[in-house]
Parts: structure tokens; sequence; C-alpha cells
């Protein structure tokens, strides 16, 4: 049975020099904090859930699925309201590769296990057709635009390059990020290097990765990450396909990068 794993992110959205981050519905509300303790530091890990970046739980950073094989070490907790007025427990987890605030219950205390190696066919980047699966990226999006009246996308060569490179970036960190360490909106940042102008009109960015250690997976990179953005985004209240059927949209670039056994995507747009 083919397994892979996903991770979608929230996008950012830029006209006219205004940036708007489309959040999920339920980070929006956030959440009064009651009490914060320190704990003793104890290592736990999960499977699922979402980190947020404070207890107020106002911004999701990333996602336990994406940290399933990682050692997460508790050192704080807080007791929150939510506005459900339920109380909760979330723990504060600090990682090399993320930190931030998940629910107490979805941890499992002790070391995260290694993954595993499985024997058989594995790809490799030479083995990945990057250009197939854009255009197959491609055509599942164009047909989606055209079922809601918005014209077909044309691939351009500057924002490809910079997917190109956003995707290197994810690989680099191991995650999938808009931001940097100062809360920088990546693309935004390195659009000019590829003689991008992100001054005027309409701009937007999708992440995606995957595991590619079972064959079909490389195959079919560029139908399964437009599937997840299109069809499986309610995470993100839908904000990844709004974006990628924005009638507004017109030219997009698409990046892949392979690194440890992880399918790297990134979508940037422009009006």
């Amino acid at each position: 049975m083919k397994k892979f794993y996903l991770a979608l992110t929230v996008l950012a959205i830029v006209s006219v020099g205004l940036s708007v981050t489309t959040m999920p519905a339920a980070a929006k509300i956030g959440a009064k904090v009651l009490s914060t303790k320190k704990v003793k530091r104890t290592a736990y890990h999960a499977t699922k859930g979402t980190i947020y970046k404070t207890n107020k739980l106002t911004k999701v950073v990333h996602h336990a699925k994406n940290h399933k094989y990682t050692t997460l070490y508790v050192t704080k907790q807080s007791t929150v309201r939510k506005a459900n007025h339920k109380k909760t427990v979330y723990s504060y987890i600090s990682t090399k590769k993320a930190r931030g605030w998940i629910l107490r219950s979805y941890l499992k205390k002790g070391v995260a296990p290694k993954k595993s190696t499985k024997t058989g066919v594995r790809t490799t980047a030479s083995t990945f057709n990057a250009q197939a699966a854009s255009s197959d990226f491609l055509a599942m999006v164009n047909k989606e635009r055209a079922k809601q009246g918005a014209t077909p996308l044309t691939i351009v060569t500057d924002l490809t390059n910079l997917a190109n490179q956003r995707a290197a970036d994810c690989a680099e960190l191991g995650d999938i990020t808009h931001y940097d360490s100062a809360g920088n909106v990546f693309y935004l940042q390195e659009g000019p290097t590829f003689g991008i102008n992100f001054d005027e009109g309409l701009s937007s960015e999708c992440l995606y990765m995957a595991d590619e250690g079972f064959v079909d997976d490389y195959q079919k990179a560029g139908t399964n990450a437009a599937d997840q953005y299109l069809y499986h985004d309610a995470e993100s209240n839908w904000g990844h396909r709004d974006n990628l059927i924005d009638p507004e949209a017109k030219t997009i670039g698409i990046g892949w990068k392979i690194s440890n056994g992880t399918i790297y995507n990134a979508i940037d747009q422009q009006g």
C-alpha cells in the first residue's frame, strides 16, 4: 500500500505592499492563557497535532506528523481556555527543527522511534522527473480553474527559479515554512534575486512535502501535490485552493527538491 505523509502550510498573499496571512479558522480565535509553569526537561514524541508559535494558539508553525521521528523536549506547560470555554493543557516543545506549543495529550513520553529503512525501489534526484511532475500539477490545477471560470495559469521561468530555490530552502531546513528566523517572508526576500518585483499585484506561495520512499510517490508527485492543495486543504481553511484558483493569478512557478527521502514542492504565483 502506498504510504506518504503531507504537510500543508498557510499561504502568504501580498498585494500592493500589504501582507495578509490566511490562518486556519481555529487558529484565528486564539486562547486565553490561565497559567504557565516550568517543568523538568523531558523527552517526548508525537505523530499528530498542531504546533503553535505561542501559547495563545494564534499562529501555526509546524505539524507533529512531519516530526514523528524527532524527539521533542518539553520544558514548560500552560493551561489555556479556548474559545469553546474548555480548559486544556499545552506543552512547550523544542528541537533543532521545531519549537512551539502542542496539546499535551498528543505527546508520548520517551524518545522518538528511529525511521526504518525499507528495501526495494527508492528514488533519487536523478530518477525524479521534475518537468513531468510540474506538467501533471499544472494540468490538474488548470482543469479546476476552468471549472471556476478562471483562465489557465502559465509557467514562467523567473517564478520557477524562485520556486526551485524555495523547495531547496525547505529541504535544507528539513521542514516547510514561509518565514525565516526573523519572521520575514522567504519568497518576498528572495524574489528580487531572480528579477521578480512583488511590489504590485497579487502574489502567493504554497509549500508541500511528502515521503517519496515508495515508487508511486515520485511518479505521481505532481498530481499528489495538486490533489492535496485543491481537495484536502480544510486544515488551512482552503487557503491553498483559493489561491491556486484565484482568477487574478496569471503566472506560476513550480519547484521541486528531493532530500533525505522526502519530496519538497514550492508553488509561487503572481497576478
